[in-house]
């Protein structure tokens, strides 16, 4: 029994299976008026134009928008299409001759012109703008509005015509082979006299290198340098009448075949494209490529299709299986691809072609988890039932008997040392010398363990229900550098060529655990979804995310540089047809090209032709409306543009300043991922996020001129690089206007001017009569202050001069006094006088009368003193330092008679018996109330025993009561002669 299982093993039966491409069909039920497609053409807007039986769509790659009888169009069957240099729209018509489109109405062009009546069956334009029209009674040219028979080919039915950057005009007919017109010569190609391999031409095509390609009922042939050859089709053609070719970005021809499918043509060889690669139907009826690089099939009867470069190639039909549900899938060394179903079928793909094992050791029905090929003897099975060890001379099964702790079991790994680690529904285990162990959990209580991964360290990771954990000396353990971070449902892991892991949480995001430290990726973070299944970092620095809804290829260099996530999205809009890739089921082969296990079948993925599209899309702007209705402008007296319908040079009352704007962007390659940025320039300046609706609405426009500006970003993220713009005008009411506002400002300037200038009057009179009273109030205050004046010089003349009388007095008396104290108290009391005798005279004498200079005033007192004691300056030198300083009346009395007793002590005691000496008085002031007064001599000085304080001299204690009377204090020093310091304070 075990020599018949393990021939069942080694002699596989193979399956037939066809890669499916990508591919997308529209039909009836997504708007096509009639299934079948007789034509194509994208036009300058980016628009494809879809010829059918039914009548003319335009198509956005969403909507399509059917012109029919009613809408002008003479007749629903198109034969052909054609753009000219004039961005017209040409349309050959079956019955109806051709018709001319100008974007806003259709222009039947029949006999009145100078067209027979009949099919137009091709349609092209000279270097001169001429148009030219294959028809089935001969070929037409059209000049000054009208068309002339081209007498220079034979009035017959012609099928195609072409004209060639050389000059040349060819046509094709539909049994005489084909026809060129080079100047004045024409010459004839049929299957007698060249390499043509029929004489019944269906098309003719000029690539972007200058080579014709021309369709017969018998394969392609094509003219390049002057050469007519045939490529050899492939055997499985029977029928190669063709229906039309298209060009792609990439060099290649596409070649449609009537009833034989599709032919890819890539300079060397063909590829034949059918049903089994994702065809419709293999009757094609047109072709035609977009600037983005898609392929637009137009079929017979099954409506139109759209072919994108294959990046992703889809394995779902496998002969008597159909869409198998691939649950494990593995890379060996030898680089053969292994995959396992929900169903416990067993492959192994080499060169893209599955070899299915008919005869499994498991049971039907079983689960295949994953597969490990350990070495070239040793493949590991995760099943539902157990563990499974294929080896080439026989095969071992594991379940709970053997110590497994649990019989479903999820994932294998191996360690360098050859021990084997399984994740199984019950926990981990080890399996080592033949015998399993069991690891116990943390906490004690067993759990769910999803998947176990072994880094490039050597260290053994495990993904859990709970958490993550990583074995150390047969023990889990939480990492340390995970430590405070919850993040449970841990179904994938996998590790970056720099070493850095990713840890897959359903429902939780993205953990990376790094030299850094761990970092949670979410929502927050950009992720699009954070029910993550699995993750797979590649050989090209991308990690693989699968989620419940897309596939995600995420660019690592960049997350790990900045830590933002830059993605591409791969869902079926962008050929990932798998739906959902199951559990773990990820792999890379040798050459680069990543596997998908998916609930569809395999898919396999190509990063060579994963091409990004960077055309930009063609964003217009599509209605204008007000309050968010369709609205009517030409009704509303407006003019409007003949291509896009929208009214020119707009402007709208103050009433009507509540307006929708509906715009589009036409992305053929995923129109479903087009997004939209748009700001109105005069109401708000930043761009509006990325958005998916493509309307928006601007309420309560404040008067003024607005600009809406509109961007587009492509399926691939390629913004426009200029935004449309739309420019109108809210006009402002009448009383907000500007030469409204102007004349308003006119009257009330005027009538402003007016009432000041009746002011002006008023104010000049008023004016007069004040100057008249103030002069003459002055005249009257100068006169009073003049007699003021006078009287308080005379007031002062009168104190000087009985001051005078005081002091001659004394004199007298002085004469008759024989005691030497009393005279010398008769001179004090003269000194004394005489200081504020000083005072009044200069006060007198000078125009203010009420304020006197401190250094003048001061000077004089010492002159007088000087003079009364006999004293030259020669002997006893007079210092003053002094600031320029006036004070009261009051103040300078207390000051005169203080330094009158400073400096008569100085003159009578500082210097006897002749002596000579400097006498200095010095004012220092502090702030605007605070100075300091210095009277100091350089004499004998006061004798020791002298104390100013408690001397009963009659002129110290005067000193000390005039300092009171100045808040100030006074200080005697005895150095070197004699210092007083006067501390006191005048108010400002």
């Amino acid at each position: 029994m075990r020599c018949l299982l393990l021939l069942c093993l080694l002699f596989a039966a193979r399956f037939t299976q066809a890669q499916q491409y990508n591919f997308r069909s529209w039909t009836l039920e997504q708007g096509l008026p009639q299934s079948q497609i007789t034509a194509i053409l994208q036009d300058h807007q980016g628009f494809l134009w879809l010829g059918t039986r039914g009548g003319l769509s335009r198509f956005d790659g969403i909507n399509f928008h059917t012109y029919t009888e009613q809408d002008g169009l003479p007749s629903h069957n198109i034969s052909t299409l054609f753009q000219d240099s004039q961005g017209r729209l040409w349309i050959g018509t079956a019955d109806a001759g051709v018709v001319l489109y100008n974007g806003s109405s259709f222009q039947q062009v029949g006999a009145k012109q100078g067209l027979p009546a009949g099919p137009v069956n091709a349609i092209s334009e000279d270097s001169l703008g001429r148009m030219w029209l294959a028809t089935s009674q001969g070929a037409y040219f059209g000049t000054a509005g009208a068309f002339e028979l081209y007498a220079a080919l034979p009035k017959e039915a012609y099928t195609a015509i072409r004209h060639t950057a050389d000059g040349a005009l060819w046509a094709g007919t539909r049994e005489n082979g084909l026809y060129k017109v080079a100047g004045a010569q024409a010459s004839r190609f049929t299957i007698y006299n060249s390499a043509l391999p029929g004489n019944s031409i269906t098309a003719l095509s000029i690539g972007p290198d200058g080579t014709l390609w021309i369709g017969t009922d018998m394969g392609p042939a094509k003219i390049q340098e002057g050469a007519l050859d045939a490529p050899t089709l492939p055997r499985v053609v029977s029928t190669p009448a063709v229906s039309g070719f298209t060009h792609d970005r990439h060099g290649n021809v596409w070649v449609g075949l009537v009833r034989n499918g599709l032919l890819k043509y890539d300079g060397k060889r063909y590829t034949h494209i059918t049903r089994r690669h994702g065809l419709r139907t293999p009757r094609i009826s047109s072709l035609a490529s977009d600037t983005e690089g898609n392929i637009w099939i137009g079929t017979n009867g099954y409506g139109l299709q759209q072919y994108k470069s294959p990046w992703f190639v889809h394995y779902f039909d496998f002969g008597d299986m159909s869409e198998p549900r691939i649950t494990a899938l593995a890379c060996d060394s030898s680089g053969t691809m292994w995959m396992g179903t929900d169903e416990g079928k067993l492959a192994s793909m080499r060169r893209n072609r599955p070899d299915w094992r008919t005869n499994t050791p498991w049971p039907e029905g079983t689960t295949l988890y994953g597969i490990y090929p350990k070495n070239r003897k040793e493949t590991w099975v995760s099943s539902s039932n157990g563990a499974w060890l294929l080896r080439p001379d026989t095969v071992l099964h594991f379940t709970v008997a053997a110590g497994l702790p649990s019989s479903e079991v999820f994932q294998a790994t191996a360690d360098t040392a050859g021990t084997m680690w399984f994740a199984t529904a019950g926990g981990l285990a080890y399996f080592r010398d033949s015998v399993f162990v069991p690891v116990a959990s943390p906490t004690g209580i067993p759990f769910k363990t999803n998947c176990v991964f072994r880094d490039s360290k050597n260290r053994i990771w495990v993904g859990t229900e709970e958490s993550i954990y990583k074995v150390e000396g047969q023990e889990l353990i939480p990492p340390p550098g995970l430590q405070g971070i919850s993040f449970t449902e841990v179904n994938s892991i996998t590790e970056d060529k720099l070493g850095n892991l990713y840890f897959a949480g359903f429902n939780q995001g993205i953990l990376m655990l790094g030299s850094n430290g761990a970092r949670l990726f979410a929502a927050k973070d950009g992720l699009p979804t954070v029910a993550i299944n699995t993750l797979f970092a590649d050989r090209h620095d991308n990690l693989w995310v699968a989620t419940s809804r897309n596939l995600l290829k995420i660019r690592l260099p960049q997350l790990r540089r900045n830590g933002k996530l830059n993605y591409r999205t791969y869902a079926s809009q962008n050929g990932f047809r798998g739906l959902e890739v199951c559990d773990n089921a990820m792999a890379q082969s040798p050459d680069g090209t990543m596997w998908f296990g998916t609930t569809k079948g395999l898919t396999q993925y190509l990063p060579k032709m994963d091409r990004r599209n960077a055309t930009y899309p063609k964003v217009m702007l599509t209605e204008v409306m007000l309050y968010s209705k369709p609205t009517d402008w030409n009704a509303l007296g407006y003019t409007t543009d003949s291509v896009t319908g929208l009214p020119t040079n707009l402007r709208l009352p103050y009433t009507q300043n509540y307006l929708s704007f509906d715009f589009h962007a036409i992305c053929l390659s995923g129109p479903e991922q087009v997004r939209y940025r748009y700001r109105l320039v005069g109401f708000d300046e930043q761009w509006s996020p990325p958005v998916e609706q493509s309307f928006t609405t601007y309420a309560n426009l404040s008067p003024g001129t607005y600009t809406f500006e509109l961007l587009a970003r492509n399926n691939d993220g390629f913004w426009a690089a200029e935004p449309v713009v739309y420019t109108f005008s809210i006009v402002p009411p009448i009383w907000r206007r500007e030469w409204f506002i102007g004349v308003l400002l006119l009257v009330i300037a005027g009538s402003v001017l007016s009432v000041v200038r009746l002011r002006e009057r008023s104010l000049v009179k008023m004016n007069s009569l004040l100057e008249m009273r103030v002069s003459h109030r002055t005249r009257l205050l100068e006169r009073k202050n003049r007699e003021k004046e006078m009287l308080l010089q005379e007031i002062h003349h009168r104190v000087k001069n009985n001051l005078q009388i005081v002091i001659s007095m004394l004199n007298l008396q002085a004469r008759h006094v024989q005691d030497p104290q009393a005279a010398e108290v008769m001179q004090a009391i003269r000194s004394r006088v005489r200081s504020m005798s000083i005072l009044h005279e200069r006060l007198y004498q000078h125009a203010e009368l009420d304020c006197i200079d401190l250094e003048e005033y001061f000077e004089e007192i010492c002159e007088s003193l000087y003079a009364a004691y006999g004293v030259s300056t020669r002997r006893i030198a007079l210092e003053l330092h002094m600031p320029q300083i006036k004070v009261n009346i009051d103040s300078a009395i207390t000051l005169g008679l203080i330094v009158n007793e400073l400096v008569s002590n100085s003159l009578k005691y500082a210097f006897p018996d002749g002596r000579t000496g400097v006498l200095r008085i010095e004012l220092a002031q502090h702030d605007a109330a605070q100075y300091t007064l210095t009277v100091s001599d350089n004499g004998q000085g006061m004798p020791i025993r002298f104390d100013p304080h408690t001397s009963k001299s009659f002129g110290l204690k005067l000193v000390t009561s005039l300092s009171r009377k100045l808040q100030g204090d006074i200080k005697f020093i005895n150095n070197n002669g004699t210092k007083s310091i006067l501390y006191f304070v005048l108010a400002p």
